[in-house]
């Protein structure tokens, strides 16, 4: 039975196509901004392909086995775990590394670059997915709406992967704006999600147990060491929270930041598109709004860009309407958002593009999927490739185009 999905918009028919079977089914491959050389100079590129492992423990497994500091591999961004991803590595070349394989892993020499790479180093990055159990009479619309990717574009959301840090739908973030410091510091150092080590887990579940009396619980995890110490010598929740680790204070924020930015984008669609041409899609905190199609008028009256939320932003008044009627949603006001001299954290305003116009799109043909015939219902996949800008969604676009 298909999945139906409901808000208090509207409601639609979701396909029940199947995204990331296999691991091969989804491929990312990073496109460099920077030169590669093959004179030999101060960092060695290496071309790291990886599978069921997020780049961030694929860095720690390379640095363990090849004895070398974690801070001197250098990465351009990360990869979805769930996923064959091909992306650029630096290592100091006086390590004098080959390469290396190891299981879900493989290291592979590039080149040389006189700098170490570091995040935002890439012009692009080129998808190959596979989309399977997809039903006939699903196909014929799937085309058409392919055929509009080019013309209408697709909203430019922060997907799922984004909101990792969120839990519970807790936004540590807008707690740290509210000035609820225990409950930030608190969803900090018990909430956790189910994949987490059950060390972790362990260890949250103790501090829970423990918090009217923090000083009975004992905790072997340094990071939270440092939090429940700063608290216990200061009886200030705010100060505790800044003992939090400054990248995932970065997060948190970020991601709270991210959330606005894609409801105000709905704000946008909503009001510029007819209402029988747009359709809800879940995501890990909600659902995002999608068109079918955009009229030239409707292409016209959705702004080029949208900022993302700050205390020190400037935007027209049209644009202020719609932001003060997300936060007033959140129960928060712009000047909420100035928290730097109470917390060391900020909101930084920047210009994303509200439309994302995949390059080089292409649907393949429909073949029958192998993996989900249903008795005698035959079920077809298809491949869809295409490259997009660095902070873009692979996902976004697959969410337009299926409908999943």
């Amino acid at each position: 039975m298909d999945r139906v999905i409901c808000s208090d918009y509207f409601s639609v028919c979701v396909l029940r196509m199947k995204l990331k079977q296999l691991p091969a089914d989804f491929i990312v491959e990073e496109i460099p901004d920077y030169t590669i050389s093959s004179e030999k100079d101060e960092h060695t590129i290496f071309l790291l392909q990886k599978q069921e492992i997020d780049t961030f423990d694929a860095l720690r497994r390379i640095a363990r086995q090849l004895r070398l500091s974690l801070f001197e591999v250098g990465y351009a961004g990360l990869k979805d775990k769930h996923a064959v991803a091909r992306q650029y590595i630096s290592i100091p070349t006086r390590y004098n590394v080959q390469g290396m394989k190891q299981d879900s892993l493989e290291l592979t020499f590039v080149g040389y670059s006189r700098k170490k790479i570091k995040i935002g180093d890439l012009a692009a990055n080129r998808f190959l997915i596979i989309a399977r159990d997809i039903q006939k009479n699903e196909l014929d619309d799937i085309s058409l709406r392919a055929k509009t990717i080019a013309t209408s574009g697709v909203p430019n959301y922060f997907d799922s992967q984004r909101f990792g840090s969120v839990i519970e739908k807790v936004f540590i973030g807008k707690e740290v704006i509210l000035k609820n410091y225990e409950k930030a510091v608190k969803q900090y150092l018990t909430a956790y999600q189910k994949s987490e080590p059950k060390k972790t887990k362990n260890e949250k579940r103790r501090i829970l147990s423990c918090w009217n009396d923090l000083s009975t619980v004992r905790v072997f995890n340094k990071a939270f060491s440092l939090v429940i110490k700063e608290y216990l010598k200061t009886k200030d929740y705010c100060a505790a929270y800044q003992k939090i680790p400054a990248h995932l204070r970065e997060m948190y924020v970020n991601a709270y930041q991210s959330y606005l930015w894609n409801e105000c984008v709905k704000t946008i669609l909503r009001s510029s598109v007819e209402k029988k041409n747009l359709y809800s899609v879940e995501y890990s905190i909600g659902s995002l709004t999608f068109f079918t199609n955009l009229s030239e008028q409707e292409r016209g009256n959705i702004p080029r860009t949208f900022l993302t939320i700050s205390d020190q932003m400037t935007v027209p008044n049209d644009e202020r309407k719609i932001i003060e009627s997300v936060l007033a949603k959140e129960g928060l006001m712009v000047a909420d958002f100035k928290i730097e001299d109470e917390t060391g954290n900020f909101f930084k305003t920047r210009a994303r593009q509200v439309l994302l116009f995949p390059q080089e799109f292409s649907l393949g043909k429909p073949e029958q999927d192998e993996l989900n015939r249903k008795g005698t219902s035959e079920r077809y996949k298809t491949k869809v490739s295409f490259s997009l800008p660095k902070g873009s969604y692979a996902t976004v676009v697959t969410k337009r185009l299926f409908r999943h």
